[in-house]
């Protein structure tokens, strides 16, 4: 059985939202002062697991795990082991800001995460700590270099882009993912 689409695309591809919750109070992704949904109106792991299992028996063979911050989630490691083993499921990823990959890196190769996507704006820590308004730039490139240390060979940073803000970064930016052999997309605010 497989899912198609209204123009007769089969689909493969399920993005899944863990918690709406994050770390980071990015300038172009939430207010300072957030309200979320409260926990009792969220997906337990076992019934988040349970969707993405009916998705791969219809024939979705990608999944990739987003938030907010999925690796605040408490316990996520054993949605990521579950995940992990089901059949058909040929790519596994994650999409995160990087503030815990240092201590979760090595559970997610153990699981079966294929890449992950790391959300990086700027290389300068002032400039990060503004964007980010919370976040420590030192984890985040910690973090990165936790994953690489894992094994995961596919890496990708993607930086939001803003005139005045960190426009004039590109390059530094890409020039570090060259050094570090990332790959790397730039986002338009």
């Amino acid at each position: 059985m497989s899912l198609i689409d209204k123009f007769g695309r089969k689909i493969t591809y399920l993005r899944m939202s863990v918690t709406d919750r994050c770390d980071f109070r990015c300038v172009y992704c939430m207010a300072e002062d957030m309200s979320f949904v409260p926990r009792s109106q969220l997906l337990s792991l076992e019934e988040l697991s349970t969707v993405a299992r009916c998705f791969s028996e219809l024939g979705v063979n990608k999944i990739r795990v987003t938030g907010g911050e999925p690796l605040i989630r408490k316990d996520i490691g054993l949605l990521f082991e579950q995940m992990g083993q089901m059949p058909g499921l040929t790519e596994l990823n994650l999409s995160t800001n990087g503030s815990h990959l240092d201590q979760y890196s090595e559970g997610l190769a153990k699981a079966g995460v294929n890449r992950i996507n790391v959300s990086l704006d700027s290389l300068d820590k002032t400039r990060f700590k503004s964007l980010t308004r919370t976040g420590d730039l030192d984890k985040v490139l910690a973090g990165i270099q936790a994953a690489k240390a894992a094994g995961f060979k596919r890496i990708k940073l993607n930086a939001v882009i803003m005139k005045n803000r960190n426009a004039d970064e590109v390059v530094d930016l890409v020039n570090y993912a060259l050094a570090e052999e990332l790959d790397i997309s730039f986002i338009e605010e």
